[in-house]
């Protein structure tokens, strides 16, 4: 379906739309329209991040990775070790 047919799709829809389907997208226009640096998720405390926040965060992460900057899988294995010490 062409750009073209499917925008007299959705006109002929919203013709035929509710107010509740009518106040969604809405909603959704406006957020699409108004949003450059969208909340993709929350920290453990609530507060939004942002995706330009995490793809700072990635970006510095894969750097380090490249600079050879991480630990092996027995490394960790090893390490994890120390975690969890048995109760008596």
């Amino acid at each position: 379906m062409s750009t073209a047919e499917m925008k007299e799709v959705v006109l002929r829809q919203l013709e035929e739309a509710d107010e509740k389907l009518l106040r969604m997208i809405h909603a959704m226009i406006e957020a699409y329209q108004t949003e450059d640096d969208p909340v993709i998720s929350y920290d453990v405390h609530g507060n939004p991040r942002r995706a330009s926040e995490l793809q700072a965060i990635l970006d510095k992460e894969v750097g380090e990775a490249r600079k050879g900057n991480y630990i092996s899988i027995d490394e960790l294995d090893e390490k994890s070790k120390e975690w969890v010490k048995p109760t008596k």
